[in-house]
């Protein structure tokens, strides 16, 4: 995952048409002098929003180790 100019999208369809989405939301902090990107992951369930997977201010890094994990299960870019 690098960092695009919008939000990466991942998605996979499952039996029965039901769909996931993964929205990595990218946003910059500012502390003192110090500005670092971190990541907010979002989860839609057939367009329906899911707080059980949702994932609040990761590292970019921890954020491309989620990424590879779910492309590894099947998730394409949108």
């Amino acid at each position: 995952m690098n960092l695009p100019n919008i939000n990466p999208q991942l998605r996979k369809k499952f039996a029965r048409s039901f769909v996931r989405d993964y929205v990595f939301v990218i946003r910059e902090t500012e502390f003192g002098t110090n500005i670092n990107k971190i990541v907010d992951m979002d989860c839609y369930d057939d367009a329906i929003w899911n707080r059980e997977k949702t994932i609040k201010s990761m590292s970019i890094s921890s954020a491309r180790n989620w990424w590879n994990e779910l492309v590894d299960r099947g998730f394409e870019r949108l």
